[in-house]
């Protein structure tokens, strides 16, 4: 829980406006005179049961406890939070340092990459140079992806940083230093070619190496994890692969050279992974584009045990991710949810991407269009592992692949994969439910700590949280998709359809931002900036235009509803007070406004009528 949601969950918004106002009780809510414009007639409600407050007079503004203080005191959302959370006693940290120290981290990083790159050019480094054309890398390859080199000694980098300005122990917390045991500092990176990482928003994250001395150790080395540098959350190379992701599918690989030289080839659509399994961050970053993923393995029979258990943790994500997906926002039980499209493309023995794309460059689409469904891929690596003519063999492979079908959350889809196990391995369907918990069970000993699973729909991954409500879904549109939608959508969005104050306050940031004069990047409260995160992560899976346009109608339709929804409900709870505002002509003509909008809502949601197609 995060300091804002602790402190939302301790206010009583009766008790706070009635510091300012002398409520009387009205049925279930309470009124006063409004307490923001002179008044005889009480025209201002709060709501207990919704945390909430309403003026229908002259001000005609609502909101929480958090717009309540904002506006009362004249103070902007940090000090509302600051002080709403010392009412209940909760002191709120500073979190404003934390973010400027991420912006600083990020120039030291971007400073050091300019660096590495001058360093490349000089005299000293031109066996580098001729290592990279070794590796059939071009001049344009070497500054798209910004290669840099790192001197060997005399702690240059750090003497570079500290002389522009930043002190040692920082260079130290952006992972570029080390201290030692009696405090003197160093360079991390020595004698290493240097590749910069930069993050979804191309902003310098941190640095992947490779040594170039064989007697070197290690021979890769990356930056190790800072507050702007986690490798799960970043897929390399998709800062410039974006757009051809969109629309061509997204091809992942794992390593930095595989990606480069896939790009330099023209195959633009190339992220790598940079060694690790694929995260519930990295499959959110891809279906922000697509719903198309190919996974180029390379054919290395030592490295498939690791690749497997990888797979089986993708699996879970990529699961949860589609069982998610039918819970968007606008979608009618009739629409099929875009389910992502994952497959597997694996190198012969001996090869990597990188090799193979050199090599035979004109062969690699045929190679991914070839790639196999997840599900058959894994069915028959694990296969191939054991001899399944034995009992025992058919067990295992049997086992190992119902802890993938586990993880399905939909029963039909579910039934279906037990159908081919069972055809498959020749074993009754009603024979593999039953064992499925026993090898849920088995597959995680030692690596997850969930209770045993006491039927098979139980055998399944823990339910992640519901979505948000349909304003947050429109926020996250607009982060991920201004550039899609037009900056003049954001005008089709009233403030005042934010019910919760964090979500009008990005609202507000991000109608800022689209002003040309001044900076493109949402400036909200620190508080908010793990919100602000979520909404630029969460998983929209709109991987087109159409659909981009069809969803944000449908989204600014929803809110649009739910705010008059809740303007209806509120009007009609204050004016059954014997003593609201039954008489009030304006209250009456607002709510017949609200009930009229709402009736033109229902009608444009409603299908054509096939005459009039």
């Amino acid at each position: 829980m995060t300091q804002l949601d602790d402190v939302k969950s301790r206010l009583d918004i009766v008790e706070l406006v009635g510091g300012y106002v002398q409520l009387q009780r009205a049925g279930s809510s309470f009124k006063a005179n409004c307490p923001f414009h002179q008044e005889r007639t009480p025209s201002f409600f709060v709501f207990p049961d919704r945390q909430s407050w309403r003026c229908f007079g002259a001000c005609a503004e609502g909101g929480d406890a958090f717009s309540f203080l904002m506006k009362a005191d004249r103070v902007d959302f940090r000090e509302a939070l600051v002080r709403l959370g010392a009412r209940v006693g909760i002191t709120v940290t500073d979190q404003a340092e934390t973010g400027g120290r991420s912006r600083v981290l990020f120039e030291i990083n971007d400073a050091a990459r300019q660096f590495f790159q001058r360093v490349l050019a000089e005299p000293e480094a031109a066996f580098v140079r001729e290592y990279l054309r070794g590796r059939g890398l071009n001049e344009r390859s070497l500054q798209t992806f910004e290669f840099g080199y790192s001197p060997a000694r005399d702690n240059r980098l750090l003497a570079h940083l500290t002389n522009a300005g930043y002190d040692a122990e920082t260079v130290a917390e952006a992972g570029l230093a080390r201290q030692t045991d009696d405090g003197r500092f160093y360079d991390l990176f020595r004698g290493r070619l240097m590749i910069p990482i930069r993050d979804w928003s191309a902003r310098v994250a941190g640095f992947g190496s490779r040594a170039l001395d064989d007697n070197a150790t290690p021979k890769y080395l990356n930056t190790p994890r800072t507050p702007v540098f986690d490798k799960s959350r970043i897929l390399y190379a998709m800062h410039v692969a974006k757009e051809p992701v969109r629309q061509h599918g997204a091809v992942i690989v794992e390593g930095y050279m595989d990606a480069v030289m896939a790009h330099q080839h023209g195959f633009d659509n190339v992220v790598a992974s940079m060694g690790t399994a694929l995260t519930e961050h990295q499959v959110a970053l891809v279906r922000r584009l697509t719903h198309r993923v190919t996974m180029a393995l390379d054919g290395d029979p030592a490295g498939r045990n690791a690749t497997l258990r990888s797979l089986e943790s993708s699996w879970g994500v990529f699961q949860q991710r589609d069982q998610r997906s039918a819970g968007q926002p606008g979608a009618s039980v009739l629409q099929q949810p875009e389910a992502l499209d994952l497959r597997v493309a694996e190198l012969p023995a001996g090869k990597d991407p990188d090799d193979y794309i050199r090599q035979s460059p004109h062969e690699w689409i045929a190679f991914v269009e070839a790639a196999a469904p997840l599900f058959d891929y894994l069915l028959a690596a694990l296969t191939e592992r054991v001899d399944v003519t034995t009992a025992d063999g058919r067990s295992w492979a049997a086992q190992a692949m119902l802890r993938f079908v586990a993880y399905i959350p939909d029963p039909i889809k579910r039934d279906f994969y037990l159908d081919t196990l069972s055809a498959h391995f020749k074993v009754d369907v009603t024979t593999l439910r039953a064992a499925m918990p026993t090898a849920v069970q088995t597959g995680r000993t030692g690596r997850r700590t969930e209770r045993a699973a006491s039927t098979a729909d139980e055998a399944t991954l823990l339910p992640m949280r519901d979505e948000k409500r349909s304003e947050e879904w429109l926020l996250a549109m607009l982060l991920q998709h201004i550039e899609q939608l037009g900056s003049d959508a954001i005008f089709t969005v009233q403030p005042e359809w934010f019910s919760r104050s964090e979500n009008r306050e990005i609202y507000q940031s991000v109608m800022t931002s689209v002003d040309p004069h001044l900076p493109d990047d949402p400036q909200v409260a620190a508080e908010l900036g793990s919100h602000l995160d979520e909404l630029r992560d969460r998983d929209l899976m709109l991987s087109t235009q159409a659909k981009i346009d069809q969803a944000w109608q449908d989204v600014c339709l929803n809110i649009e509803t739910e705010y008059l929804n809740l303007e209806i409900e509120q009007l009609t709870r204050a004016m059954s007070d014997e003593d609201g505002l039954t008489h009030d002509p304006n209250v009456e003509s607002r709510l017949r406004a609200c009930t009229q909008r709402r009736r033109e809502i229902d009608l444009l949601r409603q299908p054509a009528s096939p005459h009039h197609k």
